[in-house]
């Protein structure tokens, strides 16, 4: 009797456990999604009034960046929504969008996330006290690193095509998952912890410092020599510096999580364990684009 009590007790509170992540995902998942909508299509307007990113580097690493951040958000954000609140998920009825989703979020946050490394480098090089160093804030060549940065994400990203399909358990369970063992292995162990979490966090952070360093040491010179760092470029600054805030705010709670993933994998754990670690897990996917929904 009183295993059964214990039994029935156990599954209540993993149904509380999943009405949580239910109401987490919905309330918490909006929020980025409007709001980052919304603040992304005003700095697109921003961007392409203004005209800046013809010209200046960093507008036009910020531009492109915004207008992936929108689409981060529909493609990944929107659809995870309506898997984790709605329990809708087509990935796992269409082979195709099982594939297309997959290969797309990767190339998407990659593409994202190198541009904002560029953007922390080419805020640094402006402000660098360096005539040399500043003239290698180009726009010619921000153009073709864009372009560079773009093929490498595609090709990045394209044996998710290959390898991602829908698979359905013995237990009748379907899920859209990496088939390959090795590939699989490269995404949980170098995508998801050092190109959207480590690289990202350690890049931006050192030409941060390095921006902070550089503004710091002219704030010291005298008037004169403080307005060759012009007004774009200090807006720039400070919006590289807020950036680095916005990343480690969002993104590294995310590698937490996927690191104590990966620590506890061999570990046998119950199922109320498992319900609460899913809470977590799923409420972090979704707090991981708070990175590209308030930058």
């Amino acid at each position: 009797m009183a295993s059964n009590s214990t039994v029935s007790s156990s599954a209540s509170f993993i149904i509380e456990l999943q009405n949580i992540s239910r109401y987490l995902s919905l309330s918490s998942g909006f929020f980025l999604f409007v709001t980052g909508l919304v603040g992304n299509f005003l700095n697109m307007l921003t961007f392409f009034s203004l005209g800046h990113y013809k010209q200046n580097p960093c507008s036009l690493y910020m531009l492109t960046k915004a207008m992936l951040e929108s689409s981060a958000l529909l493609v990944g954000l929107g659809t995870r929504i309506l898997s984790a609140g709605y329990q809708i998920d087509w990935s796992l009825t269409n082979r195709a969008w099982c594939k297309i989703r997959r290969c797309w979020i990767p190339t998407n946050n990659v593409i994202s996330f190198s541009l904002l490394a560029m953007q922390s480098i080419d805020v640094f090089l402006c402000s660098s006290p360096s005539a040399t160093l500043r003239q290698k804030s180009n726009i010619k060549y921000a153009r073709l690193i864009v372009i560079g940065i773009f093929i490498f994400g595609f090709l990045h990203s394209t044996p998710f095509l290959f390898y991602q399909d829908i698979v359905t358990s013995a237990s009748g369970a379907t899920s859209c998952i990496t088939i390959n063992a090795a590939y699989n292995q490269y995404q949980t162990y170098f995508l998801n912890l050092c190109l959207y979490v480590i690289i990202p966090i350690a890049v931006i952070s050192i030409f941060g410092l390095l921006t902070y360093y550089n503004i710091h040491s002219l704030n010291k010179q005298q008037q004169q020599q403080r307005r060759t760092l012009s007004t774009l470029s200090r807006q720039m600054t400070r919006m590289s510096m807020y950036n680095i805030v916005i990343v480690i705010l969002f993104v590294a709670p995310y590698g937490i999580i996927q690191l104590y993933a990966l620590l506890t994998t061999s570990i046998a754990k119950t199922s109320s364990r498992i319900a609460q670690e899913n809470v977590v897990s799923t409420f972090s996917s979704i707090y991981f684009y708070g990175a590209f929904s308030v930058s």
